[in-house]
């Protein structure tokens, strides 16, 4: 199979990561995506409880976008370069990609064996927020012009590309503000019902 790993806190997922994984997958044609949620930050973000994210991870999960608790059941820092050596060595009969957003180019030096993740990996980057024009070229300057065999760049006028974030959710449930469509309903009463980003 040709599966494509969207990493990221998940906390909580939203619109954005399944318009983002739909997109991938079709452009792709990935028999599956898999939503994986950390299990702590690399840098040291506060997250809720691994066990909150996953659970919201399943409940957006839908037609071939799946929730994979492997980062959490892994535990510790998530490490994204292990996460992809361990799922290679696991399953050599599938193909997997990493799956990142464009905003995360500018601190991906800082990631852990980052080289060696450029070098050994699959990557489908795709536009996130407003920080998308000349992706092309900042790719190649980031992960460096040798390696864009293997990169796949999501672009053109029919990608749909959106600046919602976990953050931005979090920030406007706690101003009280309304996040309907910025998250599906059923996170919204997953939310309420936990009393989670009070």
């Amino acid at each position: 199979m040709k599966i494509g790993i969207l990493g990221g806190t998940f906390d909580p997922p939203h619109v954005g990561h399944l318009i983002v994984a739909s997109q991938i997958k079709e452009r792709m044609n990935f028999d599956q995506i898999w939503l994986m949620p950390v299990a702590s930050h690399a840098f040291d973000k506060k997250l809720s409880s691994a066990a909150y994210r996953l659970e919201m991870t399943k409940i957006v999960a839908y037609d071939g976008i799946i929730a994979s608790d492997y980062e959490i059941k892994l535990g510790g820092v998530s490490s994204t370069y292990h996460t992809m050596k361990y799922l290679r060595e696991e399953r050599p009969q599938d193909s997997f990609y990493f799956c990142m957003g464009s905003d995360l180019l500018e601190d991906f030096h800082k990631w852990n064996d980052w080289k060696a993740l450029v070098s050994e990996n699959n990557f489908v980057i795709y536009p996130r927020g407003r920080d998308y024009e000349h992706l092309e070229h900042k790719v190649q300057n980031v992960m460096g012009i040798d390696e864009r065999s293997h990169i796949s760049i999501i672009e053109g006028q029919d990608v749909v590309i959106t600046n919602v974030s976990s953050s931005l959710v979090r920030s406007r449930l706690k101003e009280n503000k309304s996040v309907n469509y910025f998250v599906p309903e059923k996170i919204i009463r997953y939310i309420t019902t936990h009393q989670l980003y009070k």
